[in-house]
């Protein structure tokens, strides 16, 4: 850009020397309006210009094609003009009369610079996709191993066999109708499909036993919060679903295991996770006992709020289970 043409004449003839195709014009604005329909990496512009001049062209290029590389041309007594192009992000400049080996290289300069960038930029979109398909295929083989877990102890445990995907089920609905995060819902049902991984370590002749459990028998079953969290730990790194998990079997009343948190103290999720392992662990066939009937599960939990169970959470628990119309969560009706 220039509003000499000798000087234009000059410039163009000087890029075509170096085989670069030019678009020129005569003022900022025919500049701009040439930019927007065809973009070019490097833009040499005078700096005195009838109309809006050459500092608020390099500060719209800067603004809208912060990319493109300015060279900005200017003449001794434009010093101030000259250092204010600088300011709005010229690359470069050069003072009038134009050196043209100078500019030829100041012209290389800036385009091996573009090239380089967009190079660069090239490499890191391949890395960023490369990253990505990475990042799925361990959140698959990882999702796929959790499975594999709860499968494990299922098969281990036929009584139980559901029960984590039925209290996930709950969690997440129960997350939904609380109106938490995105984040914190995935926490929840993540959760709440691992929060009996800890039963692996369990010997079977507990696991499956007929009658309830002596002292002796439920002191490892005490443990299975915490044999979950030691397995988890090493590849899990979200806290919230680690905390949840070993607090899962905590009471409202502080008398819960393993570390006898009470009331708020026991994480959100965990005391989630606790009305609905206590909703499905009611409405199940076990071992040791038939199944309850909706109406005796719902009376239990409304006995156990307060006590066992977060008392602001069980309403809202039986509440969303009466009203529900998905077939999961009118199974056990």
């Amino acid at each position: 850009m220039d509003d000499e043409p000798a000087a234009l004449n000059a410039l163009v003839r000087a890029a075509e020397c170096m085989n670069l195709q030019c678009q020129t014009a005569v003022n900022a604005e025919q500049a701009l309006a040439i930019l927007e329909k065809t973009l070019t990496p490097v833009v040499v512009t005078d700096l005195r210009m009838p109309g809006l001049g050459g500092v608020w062209l390099v500060r719209e290029i800067r603004k809208r094609w912060p990319k493109v590389a300015v060279i900005v041309l200017t003449a001794l007594h434009e010093m101030d003009a000259m250092t204010q192009c600088l300011d709005a992000g010229a690359h470069q400049y050069f003072l009038k009369p134009i050196n043209f080996n100078e500019f030829h290289h100041a012209l290389q300069a800036a385009l091996t610079s573009q090239r380089q960038k967009q190079e660069q930029e090239r490499r890191h979109g391949v890395l960023e996709q490369c990253l990505r398909r990475q990042h799925t295929r361990l959140r698959r083989t990882y999702l796929a191993a959790i499975n594999s877990l709860v499968r494990l102890l299922e098969a281990r445990d036929p009584y139980t066999c559901g029960h984590s995907l039925r209290v996930c089920t709950y969690a997440a609905r129960l997350a939904a109708k609380l109106g938490l995060a995105d984040t914190e819902q995935a926490h929840v049902q993540l959760a709440a499909k691992l929060h009996d991984i800890g039963k692996v370590a369990l010997p079977e002749s507990i696991l499956n036993k007929p009658g309830p459990l002596s002292p002796e028998e439920f002191l490892p079953v005490r443990k299975h919060p915490v044999i979950a969290e030691r397995i988890l730990a090493p590849t899990l790194r979200k806290r919230a679903v680690l905390a949840a998990i070993r607090g899962h079997h905590e009471r409202w009343d502080g008398l819960g295991y393993p570390d006898n948190l009470r009331g708020g103290n026991i994480p959100l999720a965990a005391r989630m996770l606790a009305v609905a392992d206590c909703f499905d662990a009611l409405t199940s066939h076990r071992a040791y006992r038939a199944a309850m009937c909706f109406g005796d599960a719902v009376a239990v939990l409304r006995k156990e709020a307060g006590t066992k169970l977060d008392p602001e959470l069980v309403p809202v628990f039986i509440d969303l289970i009466e009203n529900e119309t998905e077939p999961c969560l009118l199974l056990r009706r």
